[in-house]
């Protein structure tokens, strides 16, 4: 539950974004002609297998040797300043509206991937020519980060396989089957007009939407006694966007939820409703 903390760290690492990275050969997926890149992430450092690469749909497959992290693709619009952008971030996650708009509309988020050891994570999205920054959320120094520079036109590539639809709301609300597989390539959808995450939550058998609710409601700060081991988490999407991200968890139940806050109220989404009880099987 306390993923709703991770996203503000990003403010930090753009703040002190590093430049003049070195452009390696491109590494393509021999299937579908999708460039793969390895992205490994320390404490330290996030070393990326290339630094540059043409305009398309990209695969990343995020790796580490240690420690639990989540990787997060940016890209700031004209204007607007690392520094300003960090600015927006502290104010956002403390429910300033107005700095919560504007991260809203002049930062694409385009999505990430969480990975622990001996467990990785992967994603993929279409991108555009211009440059992004990749961020780990759980980086608390400013000092992880790394660059990947996007050129020329959209190139045609092969379509990913998915196995299920997950869909963030303008209603705030999560659109999903009750049921999709335990491990697979998920496509998670954003029709609204703000961004949103999707934290997969392994929760009790018994859980329902009441026992969440009224978690809510008692404004406990607690971890909930009826969470169990199991989550993972994708990166920020932009709303009207989408990623693709593969998953691999235990079968059971599960919550969705985005922790996101919202440009209205201040308050993250999930607080606002926006969890959904699912079956992995």
């Amino acid at each position: 539950m306390n993923t709703r903390t991770r996203v503000a760290a990003v403010a930090a690492a753009l703040a002190t974004a590093v430049g003049g990275t070195a452009l390696l050969p491109t590494q393509v997926d021999a299937v579908g002609r999708i460039p793969i890149i390895k992205t490994t992430v320390t404490h330290k450092a996030i070393r990326l297998s290339m630094h540059s690469v043409q305009a398309g749909r990209v695969r990343f497959r995020v790796v580490t040797p240690a420690g639990d992290h989540v990787l997060q693709l940016v890209r700031l619009h004209k204007g607007y300043t690392k520094a300003q952008f960090g600015q927006d971030m502290g104010k956002a996650f403390s429910g300033d509206t107005a700095a919560i708009k504007r991260v809203d509309r002049r930062v694409t988020w385009a999505g990430g991937a969480e990975a622990k050891p001996n467990k990785g994570g992967a994603f993929a999205t279409v991108l555009t020519a211009g440059t992004y920054y990749l961020i780990d959320q759980n980086d608390q120094t400013g000092r992880v980060v790394s660059a990947l520079t996007v050129t020329g036109p959209l190139e045609a590539r092969a379509p990913m396989r998915t196995s299920s639809t997950i869909v963030g709301t303008g209603a705030d609300r999560f659109r999903a089957p009750l049921a999709i597989p335990h491990t697979g390539w998920t496509v998670f959808k954003d029709t609204s007009d703000e961004p949103h995450f999707l934290v997969f939550q392994r929760v009790k058998p018994n859980v329902t939407r009441k026992t969440i609710t009224q978690y809510f409601q008692s404004g406990s700060q607690a971890e909930p006694p009826w969470i169990l081991p199991g989550s993972t988490s994708t990166g920020v999407i932009s709303g009207g966007s989408r990623t693709v991200f593969h998953y691999n968890l235990p079968a059971g139940h599960y919550a969705l939820l985005c922790w996101w806050p919202s440009d209205e109220t201040g308050m993250p989404h999930a607080m606002m409703g926006m969890y959904r009880l699912i079956n992995l099987r």
